[in-house]
């Protein structure tokens, strides 16, 4: 410790460098980010059951993912292009959304899995909600039935796990990467040579079957 400063000082000065080079390392992380909300009963991170499983795939994708509870103890000041979460996840997914557009943030897209009863409406354009039988279909959203899908027969606590499921939600976000790769290609066209329209951007590969 520095010679007379007392701890405190000392202990609050190394909190806030922490902090600014843990902002400075998010400033300079240009991914698109990629935010994983469990539902009711997941307490901790893990890679197993949930939507958190889905992380290691989305990074591979290109999504810088940050994955949290519903509670949202984390991860409550991040501004994602793309949240997704299942039941009591699902109901943050959609306040978290609205408290963005309220200030003025992009708006992200959204995907629930069950999204828990009780939820608001979709907030943005841009809305998926899986379900299963006996969860409700949620307003102003795509509404899509997870058992005519192919995850037939899976209950709430594994939808998020299903491995039909999980094509569909990476399907979705392939193609939101897919878009905002091209809308940046044609940005940097447009300021390069205005007038000139850039080829059609190829596709982002999928990440492997596990």
């Amino acid at each position: 410790m520095t010679r007379g400063m007392p701890r405190r000082i000392f202990g609050i000065l190394l909190t806030v460098a922490c902090l600014a080079g843990l902002s400075a390392a998010r400033a300079q992380d240009t991914r698109p980010t990629v935010l994983l909300l469990d539902g009711l009963f997941i307490y901790v991170h893990q890679t197993y059951v949930g939507v958190s499983a889905l992380a290691p795939r989305l990074e591979e994708m290109g999504y810088r993912a940050v994955v949290d509870t519903h509670l949202m103890a984390r991860t409550s000041t991040e501004e994602p292009a793309l949240i997704i979460g299942h039941s009591m996840g699902g109901t943050s997914a959609l306040k978290h959304a609205a408290q963005m557009v309220a200030a003025g943030k992009p708006a992200p897209v959204i995907l629930t899995i069950d999204a828990a009863f009780g939820s608001p409406p979709c907030p943005v354009a841009r809305c998926t909600n899986y379900f299963s039988p006996g969860f409700p279909k949620l307003e102003g959203a795509e509404n899509v039935d997870a058992w005519q899908a192919g995850a037939f027969m899976v209950n709430h606590a594994m939808l998020a796990t299903n491995e039909t499921v999980q094509r569909l939600v990476l399907q979705k976000a392939a193609a939101l990467l897919a878009e905002r790769q091209a809308a940046e290609a044609a940005r940097r066209t447009a300021e390069l040579a205005p007038g000139f329209t850039p080829p059609t951007s190829a596709p982002v590969p999928m990440p492997r079957p596990r």
